[in-house]
């Protein structure tokens, strides 16, 4: 699987959103196609399942709309373009079918092809967050999505890797296995940025997201390396700490994260700053 420079592009654009207690965004207008609008410009029908070629020209055809206009992409909760939305989300049950027959090498060039256009999916609906309106049900779902192509990437790999012994592994298992591990830690890190930036959500999303989160992150955290681990969960403080109201909102994502024997990482409340009292003089 090539790794392609959209899960850290994602981060950039997530790194221009501002902080959580800035004043909140707006829900974008819906200005969404309907489906023959957007088959009209290329993007396959969603009335069938898409394979992942069909998913990538689908995700080929949104960048060009919403390089003019973004509010014109599919929506979640939309009359005119709901059922084009879910098509969007739904390879990943494709996915799973698919990785039921063949072998491990072929299952995870199957299960990989669809990381990339999903990844990309999730880039179009987190841009929005460096300007003045968001998407938040869209971003949400397409993150939940991605975490578990992710997952079920890590799972195929490490499943293929316990046959071998770290020297013996073949080429090809130990350069998709570094390029898998190092797209699931951007992911991880993006959902956790996603998460932070408080007034890009309404309150409803916000805890789904959190819910997907405290099912989805130690699944994923716990097919990783354990530097990787450690590496996520600093970042997890980092953020919690940012947060001005994190120690309520982060502590039930704390408390899901158990490895290795090791309990749940505690997170301390952050100091208020000292006042200097100046003597007299």
């Amino acid at each position: 699987m090539a790794v392609s420079p959209r899960l850290g592009a994602f981060l950039v654009c997530l790194a221009l959103a501002s902080p959580a207690h800035a004043q909140p965004l707006m829900v974008a207008a819906d200005h969404s196609l309907t489906a023959a609008e957007y088959t009209a410009q290329g993007m396959p029908s969603p009335t069938r399942p898409w394979d992942e070629g069909e998913l990538r020209r689908a995700v080929a055809v949104l960048q060009r709309i919403a390089a003019q206009d973004p509010l014109r992409l599919p929506r979640l909760e939309s009359a005119a373009s709901g059922a084009t939305f879910a098509r969007l989300v739904a390879p990943v049950v494709l996915a799973r079918e698919v990785t039921m027959t063949g072998d491990l090498r072929t299952q995870i060039a199957d299960l990989s092809g669809y990381a990339q256009p999903l990844g990309a999916l999730a880039l179009l609906y987190a841009k929005p967050l460096a300007g003045d309106f968001f998407f938040d049900a869209e971003l949400v779902e397409s993150t939940r999505v991605a975490l578990e192509v992710n997952h079920r990437l890590l799972q195929l790999i490490n499943r293929e890797r316990t046959r071998y012994e770290d020297q013996s592994a073949p080429t090809w298992l130990r350069r998709e296995h570094d390029q898998v591990t190092y797209g699931a830690t951007l992911t991880l890190r993006g959902a956790l940025f996603i998460f932070a930036a408080r007034r890009a959500f309404r309150p409803v999303w916000r805890d789904r997201l959190a819910a997907e989160l405290q099912k989805d992150l130690p699944a994923v955290l716990a097919q990783l390396p354990e530097s990787t681990q450690a590496e996520i969960l600093d970042h997890l403080h980092g953020l919690m700490l940012e947060d001005a109201k994190g120690v309520t909102d982060w502590q039930p994502l704390a408390k899901v994260l158990t490895f290795a024997g090791h309990g749940p990482p505690a997170f301390a409340k952050p100091h208020p700053p000292r006042k200097v009292r100046h003597r007299k003089k």
